[in-house]
């Protein structure tokens, strides 16, 4: 979009405010509290681009939840204010919902024919698009933020483009071994599957691109990954995603492929009480991803449960479909609430419940969030297999507990802990240990699954240069903060 007037913002439905051309020229903010049109036409444009809310003009809680979600998956300070920063990305997504919604629009109704048992020929004959397309033909507010980079893949061929993400999935700075390097084409049984994911995929050209980058990284070439994808490209998806959620059944796939190619992706959201879950969903995929996406496969058909490898089935809450403020994609929102339906403190009485996890006292209190360490390494033993144990502070010394992190990472392990957060409790992956010129540990290097981190606040940590919710914090203080982890074992 051009800018309108030299206001700073491409909008018109901004820019036409007053109140809002200030805050885009730094000269204002809008906080909870506030009241009038600005609050109005705030309120306006993100009901737009999907945090639906009533346009009263009066800045209250939802409004701030909205704002929170919106900052969070722009990567800026969760603030809830509205400043220059926050109100140049709601802008920017004005931009790319004009941009992407006639692509998305057709997909959508395409995948409605499909589900409806109609071909697209008598859902266009019919002169009208479903109440369902209608209510999702634009795209989701948070596939629009994933899918920035659509514009800067014109071409899907392997190593055309780098990976726009960083670090690049190859190599990162926190020492994991180099991708390996293709040797040679794909086995014809492999290429006639990679075929079969690509057809899937529609098209869609950050997907594409993250294939291709699997496929010259030789992640391709063996193993269950490839068979796992072109399974799920080949079994429809629960109709509901389409119908209640507006989700087209490419995109769970898409987004798996993206998850695969670079973990980083994974985000918590805002607002839920999922750390726990989305720690899970970050070791899984960075240790083993075919299993990810057989899971994945197995809670978005339509019986929307999976058998997992301890022989417990774990099943996705019909709640988890419709999209919310928490700004994760579709796919974490899924797979957590999998998870968190079965490992919450009260998960033995209560469904999980995603629109009411607000990650209060009350939402805990009636199954919604906080997962406790033994829930935890129970779950996550059913889903890596094998043995795994739980360690605590409150029966060991912390220097104790992070002698034996250190050590698991020294073994290459990524490990799940759960630290003492700013008043609370908030579950990380650590990832490597860093020894100073005597040899002991000096650092550690973990990841936090809100996928940002501004470092602010109890623990003492700083974030580390590639981002992506890693950050480096001392051993010291590693042992002085850990309440306890999930150890192999």
């Amino acid at each position: 979009m051009g800018d309108n007037g030299n206001t700073g913002l491409g909008a018109p439905e901004l820019a036409a405010n007053e109140v809002l051309r200030s805050i885009a020229a730094g000269a204002a903010t809008l906080a909870e509290g506030a009241r009038g049109d600005g609050v109005r036409a705030l309120q306006e444009a993100l009901g737009a681009i999907g945090h639906p809310m009533m346009a009263d003009g009066s800045f209250g809680p939802k409004t701030r939840d909205a704002i929170v979600a919106l900052q969070a998956a722009e990567g800026l300070p969760q603030t809830g204010i509205v400043d220059a920063a926050t109100i140049a990305a709601l802008d920017r997504r004005f931009a790319r919902l004009a941009r992407l919604a006639p692509q998305r629009a057709l997909a959508l109704e395409e995948a409605m024919a499909k589900a409806a048992g109609l071909s697209p020929d008598q859902v266009a004959a019919l002169g009208r698009t479903s109440p369902a397309v209608q209510a999702s033909a634009g795209p989701s507010p948070h596939d629009q933020g994933y899918f920035t980079d659509a514009d800067k893949l014109p071409q899907v061929v392997p190593g055309a483009e780098p990976d726009p993400d960083s670090p690049p999935p190859a190599v990162d700075s926190v020492g994991d071994r180099p991708a390996a390097t293709a040797a040679g084409a794909l086995a014809a049984d492999r290429g006639a599957r990679l075929d079969e994911v690509r057809r899937a995929l529609r098209g869609d050209a950050p997907a594409l691109a993250a294939l291709d980058r699997l496929l010259a990284a030789g992640r391709l070439h063996t193993g269950a990954l490839l068979p796992n994808l072109a399974t799920m490209a080949g079994v429809q998806r629960d109709p509901k995603l389409v119908l209640e959620g507006g989700i087209d059944p490419h995109l769970v796939l898409a987004q798996a492929i993206r998850h695969v190619d670079n973990p980083l992706r994974v985000e918590q959201g805002a607002c839920h009480g999922t750390c726990g879950a989305g720690t899970m969903e970050y070791v899984l995929l960075r240790v083993d991803p075919a299993e990810f996406v057989r899971i994945l496969d197995g809670i978005t058909r339509e019986a929307r449960e999976v058998t997992l490898r301890s022989g417990r089935a774990l099943r996705m809450p019909r709640s988890a479909i419709l999209r919310d403020a928490s700004g994760r994609v579709d796919i974490d929102r899924l797979f957590q609430s999998a998870l968190m339906n079965h490992a919450t403190a009260m998960s033995w009485i209560f469904d999980y419940d995603n629109p009411e996890d607000n990650d209060s006292f009350w939402a805990a209190l009636g199954g919604d969030s906080r997962v406790p360490l033994g829930n935890f390494t129970s779950l996550f033993q059913d889903l890596m297999g094998g043995s795994y144990t739980s360690v605590s502070s409150l029966l060991r010394s912390g220097a104790s507990v992070a002698a034996d992190v250190a050590a698991a990472m020294e073994r290459g392990e990524k490990v799940p802990i759960l630290l003492k957060w700013d008043g609370g409790y908030h579950w990380v992956v650590a990832e490597k240990i860093e020894r100073g010129a005597d040899g002991a540990p000096a650092s550690v290097i973990l990841r936090n699954p809100v996928g940002s981190d501004s470092c602010q606040g109890p623990p003492p940590r700083a974030p580390v240069p590639e981002l992506g919710g890693r950050f480096r914090m001392k051993y010291a203080d590693l042992a002085a903060h850990i309440n306890g982890a999930t150890l192999r074992g």
